[in-house]
């Protein structure tokens, strides 16, 4: 699509989606890359981490969700696609962002307005798939996209997304400056990291919370080799496509090491699903996705065949919802009335 990689930063009104645990900086204590791009990603991003000094409670690091207006990528250099398994790569020498952004917003906050630089970081718990699916499922079975588990969280899933982004749900005194600031969202394989999802299931999620929302776009980047959860993203191209995404993750001879089969690289692919719901109201994707099958077919395989009965899904939460929940349940409801899918 010609956008520089969304870890990267450089695209205005963009924000960069940050694959969040409990908190941000996860594991690594803020201290170091990783082969998560969570616990790499504040060392790119100084102003997060500068914040991180002011966080308290048990862990001293930043809470999720959490939207930061404004922040920059001051390090170099750091992409969604690794050939070594970490996340970034910090120089010894000449470390420093030299292309930073330098575009400018002017956004209300609370009765003045102030420049903003016209790019964010917003943070997001993503749920421990690999968790809820211990004993249940092998590591090959969620690798490729083969456990039913990970299927089953999807109005979760969608709160958490819609909660980040959904600018009214913020404190009337910034929700202008986050409408001014973020017009684009940028996400790779949220939901289907090191965490373990199902690629096909978090990208329709993704796409039904950024449809919900007004005058925000939402920017996909699929990754051969992603520094987490490698080679799952494929899944999301469906057939030849997959197969060639395969090919680059894996590109030694032999089947050693290779852990997403292209037995998995199933028709269809993401291009298929866009095509069918593209302008449809996002409520039929989401009575699609709500009732998919089981792992013996693939998520979107399940979702094209879905036949639509009109009667929107009711609202399902596989967990108690988030602080705020009832204001986030009247939005979503009112969202899914005037919302259509895929912009």
């Amino acid at each position: 699509c010609g956008l520089p990689d969304f870890m990267a930063g450089g695209t205005r009104f963009q924000a960069m989606t940050d694959i969040a645990g409990g908190g941000v900086g996860g594991g690594g204590g803020l201290c170091d890359l990783a082969n998560t791009q969570e616990e790499s990603a504040v060392q790119f991003y100084s102003e997060v981490l500068a914040l991180s000094f002011f966080a308290g409670g048990r862990t001293k690091m930043l809470s999720v969700p959490i939207a930061i207006l404004g922040t920059r990528r001051y390090m170099s250099d750091i992409s969604g696609e690794t050939d070594n398994g970490v996340c970034g790569y910090i120089k010894q020498q000449n470390w420093l962002n030299e292309d930073i952004g330098r575009s400018l917003v002017s956004a209300p906050v609370g009765d003045r307005d102030v420049p903003i630089a016209a790019s964010s970081f917003v943070a997001i718990e993503s749920i421990c798939i690999a968790c809820y699916a211990a004993k249940k499922c092998s590591l090959d079975e969620l690798m490729n996209n083969r456990c039913d588990v990970q299927r089953r969280h999807l109005d979760m899933d969608v709160s958490l997304l819609y909660g980040a982004y959904e600018s009214s749900l913020y404190n009337p005194s910034i929700s202008g400056a986050f409408r001014r600031v973020v017009k684009r969202i940028g996400t790779g394989p949220w939901g289907a990291g090191d965490w373990r999802g199902d690629s096909q299931q978090s990208f329709l999620a993704f796409w039904i919370a950024a449809s919900l929302i007004s005058d925000v776009s939402l920017d996909y980047y699929a990754y051969s080799r992603f520094c987490e959860n490698a080679g799952n993203q494929c899944l999301v191209l469906g057939g030849e496509a997959c197969k060639a995404c395969l090919r680059r993750t894996y590109p030694w001879q032999g089947t050693g090491g290779k852990l997403v089969s292209e037995w998995s690289c199933s028709e269809p692919g993401i291009h298929d699903v866009v095509n069918k719901f593209k302008g449809r109201p996002a409520g039929e994707v989401h009575n699609a996705l709500y009732q998919v099958s089981g792992p013996s077919r693939s998520v979107f395989a399940s979702v094209l065949d879905h036949k639509e009965d009109r009667r929107l899904a009711p609202w399902r939460l596989s967990a108690p919802p988030p602080p705020g929940g009832d204001a986030l349940r009247r939005s979503w409801d009112n969202a899914f009335k005037r919302c259509r899918a895929a912009r």
